[in-house]
């Protein structure tokens, strides 16, 4: 039995599919509305939009504040300052912030805040303390994370096989293999032409987009053109998938430290010129 059920959520449809050797069909509805609240509740407290939202009022801070955000905030940003740090600046969501707030794509976000990673400090999983207002836009792996919650929270509830879309950031579990459509970029909606045809299992997928289609590719260099037209990452979680795409957009093909990540988070990449 599939069960799959759909909400608009992070600006795009996230869907789950469960697939039920049992009949319990209310358990599974029960596991996936906890699921769908899951991501809606990421959504709410990572916004960009919203000045209220855990983003918001970390652009609005004052030197040496110290401010109780949502534990899943507080784990965001400690991933982003992990992948900033990995890829030596590429992945920056600070710069991503800053350039989209002053184009006034990012209402929530101050745009006088020109704090970095390095100036939030976390104390605890809800506390941070700050050295100065720093504006970031998650969206470059909160998607991911989302996707990842929400493959945890079916799981919690005893689903065993399921698949987790988010906009085509997506994540499967279970002993079920999942028939996937890499779409090529230049493709439209309605077009047939593919870029890569897979089935995942035990995996997550991310693709990223170049241009207008994706502007948190915003990222070291907003002045210089992505060198692929789109990237693909398969690995094991949809956060890892989600970050490593953003990087990879802007990386040589030979780049040694994105290998060596490719390689740690058990992933490979496909990527269009």
């Amino acid at each position: 039995m599939l069960i799959a059920r759909a909400h608009t959520l992070l600006g795009t449809v996230v869907a789950v599919h469960v697939h039920a050797e049992t009949a319990d069909r209310a358990r599974v509805e029960d596991a996936i509305a906890q699921a769908l609240a899951s991501v809606a509740h990421i959504g709410r407290v990572m916004s960009a939009h919203h000045a209220e939202s855990d983003l918001g009022r970390l652009s609005r801070a004052r030197t040496g504040d110290v401010l109780m955000l949502d534990a899943q905030t507080v784990r965001v940003i400690g991933a982003a300052q992990y992948w900033w740090q990995l890829s030596r600046g590429v992945f920056n969501p600070c710069r991503a912030a800053q350039t989209l707030a002053h184009a006034g794509l990012r209402p929530g976000l101050a745009c006088n805040a020109t704090g970095s990673l390095n100036d939030i400090c976390i104390r605890a999983d809800a506390d941070v303390e700050l050295s100065a207002p720093v504006a970031l836009d998650l969206g470059g792996i909160a998607k991911g994370y989302a996707v990842d919650c929400a493959v945890e929270v079916l799981r919690a509830c005893g689903v065993d096989n399921a698949l987790v879309n988010a906009g085509g950031d997506l994540r499967a579990v279970g002993h079920r293999r999942w028939p996937i459509d890499v779409r090529h970029a230049q493709t439209h909606l309605m077009d047939g032409r593919l870029q890569h045809k897979t089935h995942i299992q035990h995996m997550a997928l991310a693709t990223s987009v170049a241009g207008a289609l994706n502007p948190e590719l915003v990222m070291a260099r907003p002045r210089r053109k992505p060198r692929w037209t789109s990237v693909t990452v398969q690995a094991s979680t949809c956060m890892a998938a989600d970050a490593l795409t953003k990087w990879a957009m802007q990386a040589s093909a030979l780049c040694p430290d994105l290998r060596a990540a490719l390689r740690h988070h058990h992933g490979r990449m496909w990527r269009t010129p």
